[in-house]
C-alpha cells in the first residue's frame, strides 16, 4: 500500500545524492574547457606585423575623450604627439571635465596646432558619456582612418605606424589591442584581471574574431583603429540602439561584423600602455559597468543572480571537497578527482593569462578566490538590477532596462538638461 510514496522517497534521496557529484562534473567540464580556450586565445594572439605604409599615408583622426583625467592626460597626449606617424592629428572631446583637464587641455592646445579640443557642457538626453564623445568626435573630424583611444593611455613613438600597416596590409575594417596594464598592483587586479581575459575567452578567440563567417566579435575601447568610411557605413554611435552602450568597444566591433567588415584583435603589449582602475573603488565601478552593459545588451538582466552564486560555488566547492577529502582521509572516490581536475584546470586556465600579465605563479594558485571576487562583484550588479539602480562611471550613473526610460543621469540623482541633438550641437559649433 505505502509503496509509491516509499519509492518515491527513496528516488528524491537518489536525487540529492547525486546532485553534488553533477555539480562537480560539470565545474570540472567548465573549467576544462577554460584552459582549453585560454590557451586557444593566448596562441592565436599576435602582434600587429611591421608592414610598410603607402607612399601616401592615410591620414589619422585620433580622438581621445575625456573626463576628470587630469592625472594621465598630460603623458597621453605627449605620446600621441611623439607618433612617427606622417599624418595625424588630435581632437580631444572634454566630457564635461569638472577638474583641471579643461585648463591642461587648453595649454595643449596653445601649444600644438595638431591638437584641437571640443568641450561637452551637456550630455544630451539618452546618450551615454564615451558613445556620445566618440560620435561627436567623428563629426568634428575628416580623416580618413580614425583611431579611438583613452586618456588613460601611453603608446610607443611606433604604435600607430604599425597599426596603421597592419590594418592597411589585412584589409581590416576596425583593428583593437590588447594593451599592458601599469597597474596590477595590490591583491585585486592580479585576482580580477586574469578572470577576466577567461571569461572574454570564454566567449571568443581572436581567430574567431578574424573570421568573416564567425558572428563573434571584440574590441578593446582602450584602442580601436578603424575607416572612417565603415563607420559611417554601419552608422556607429549614431544609431538609436547605440547610444546608451556602456560598452561601447564590444557593441562596435559586434556592428561592424553584423554589417560585414573585417574586424581584427591584436597583441598591442609593449606598444601600448593603460592606466586603469587604479583603486579598489574604480576597479569595483569599472568591473559592474562592463558587466551591467553586457548583460543587459544581452538581453539576460536577471541571469546575474544564478550566475554570481554559481560563480562563488565554481570557486569554492572544488578546494572544500579536496581539503575534506584529505582531512577525511576519503581520497579515492570520484568527487575527490573531480574535484581535483576541476581546481587543477582552473589555476592552469589563470595562469595562460597571468604569464602574459607577468605575474607570479602564486597568484594562479589564487584562481579559487579570483572566482569567488567575481561571483560577489556579479551579486552587486544583480543588486543594481533589482533594485532600479544604475551603475556608477566617472560622476554619472547608467540606468538601462528594457521597457523603461532609457537615459543617463548624475550619481547625485541631479537632473540632466538640455535635450539637444548631436547634429544641432555641431552646427553650431
Amino acid at each position: 500500500m505505502n509503496s509509491g510514496p516509499t519509492t518515491a522517497s527513496t528516488q528524491r534521496n537518489l536525487l540529492l545524492r547525486c546532485l553534488p557529484f553533477v555539480a562537480l562534473a560539470l565545474s570540472a567540464m567548465v573549467a576544462l574547457w577554460q584552459s582549453y580556450r585560454a590557451h586557444r586565445t593566448v596562441r592565436e594572439t599576435h602582434p600587429p606585423g611591421d608592414a610598410p605604409l603607402p607612399s601616401l599615408a592615410p591620414h589619422v583622426s585620433i580622438i581621445v575623450p575625456a573626463r576628470n583625467e587630469e592625472a594621465t592626460i598630460d603623458a597621453c597626449l605627449a605620446s600621441l604627439l611623439a607618433q612617427d606617424y606622417p599624418d595625424f592629428d588630435i581632437t580631444v572631446i572634454d566630457d564635461s571635465s569638472t577638474d583641471t583637464t579643461p585648463h591642461l587641455l587648453a595649454g595643449w592646445a596653445r601649444q600644438d596646432h595638431r591638437v584641437q579640443v571640443h568641450r561637452v557642457d551637456q550630455l544630451p538626453d539618452g546618450w551615454a558619456g564615451k558613445a556620445h564623445a566618440l560620435h561627436t568626435g567623428v563629426m568634428l573630424t575628416r580623416g580618413e582612418w580614425l583611431l579611438f583611444t583613452d586618456a588613460d593611455t601611453c603608446h610607443t613613438v611606433q604604435a600607430l605606424r604599425l597599426m596603421v600597416g597592419h590594418a592597411l596590409s589585412q584589409q581590416d575594417d576596425l583593428l583593437s589591442t590588447r594593451t599592458t596594464l601599469m597597474t596590477l598592483s595590490g591583491p585585486a587586479m592580479p585576482l580580477l584581471m586574469p578572470v577576466s581575459e577567461i571569461l572574454l575567452a570564454h566567449k571568443v578567440t581572436p581567430a574567431e574574431v578574424r573570421d568573416p563567417a564567425s558572428p563573434r566579435a571584440f574590441a578593446f575601447g582602450q584602442y580601436i583603429l578603424l575607416r572612417r568610411q565603415a563607420y559611417l557605413a554601419t552608422g556607429g554611435y549614431a544609431t538609436a540602439s547605440m547610444h546608451m552602450t556602456s560598452i561601447d568597444d564590444v557593441a562596435l566591433a559586434v556592428r561592424f561584423k553584423q554589417h560585414g567588415k573585417r574586424v581584427e584583435l591584436v597583441n598591442g603589449r609593449g606598444l601600448i600602455t593603460n592606466r586603469q582602475w587604479t583603486t579598489w573603488k574604480s576597479l569595483r565601478q569599472g568591473w559592474e559597468k562592463s558587466c551591467y552593459g553586457e548583460l543587459i545588451r544581452s538581453h539576460i538582466p536577471l541571469a546575474s543572480l544564478p550566475a554570481g552564486l554559481a560563480l562563488i560555488a565554481y570557486g569554492l566547492v572544488p578546494p572544500a571537497v579536496l581539503l575534506n577529502a584529505l582531512y577525511s582521509g576519503k581520497v579515492r572516490r570520484s568527487s575527490t578527482l573531480l574535484a581535483g581536475i576541476s581546481l587543477v584546470a582552473q589555476i592552469d586556465a589563470k595562469g595562460c593569462f597571468d604569464r602574459e600579465y607577468g605575474l607570479a605563479f602564486r597568484w594562479s594558485l589564487a584562481a579559487p578566490f579570483g572566482w569567488v571576487t567575481c561571483g560577489i562583484l556579479l551579486l552587486d550588479v544583480a543588486h543594481l538590477i533589482l533594485t532600479g539602480h544604475g551603475a556608477d562611471w566617472k560622476g554619472r550613473q547608467l540606468v538601462l532596462f528594457p521597457g523603461i526610460y532609457r537615459k543617463v543621469r548624475p550619481a547625485h540623482h541631479t537632473a540632466v538638461r538640455g535635450n539637444i541633438e548631436l547634429d544641432k550641437q555641431l552646427s553650431i559649433k
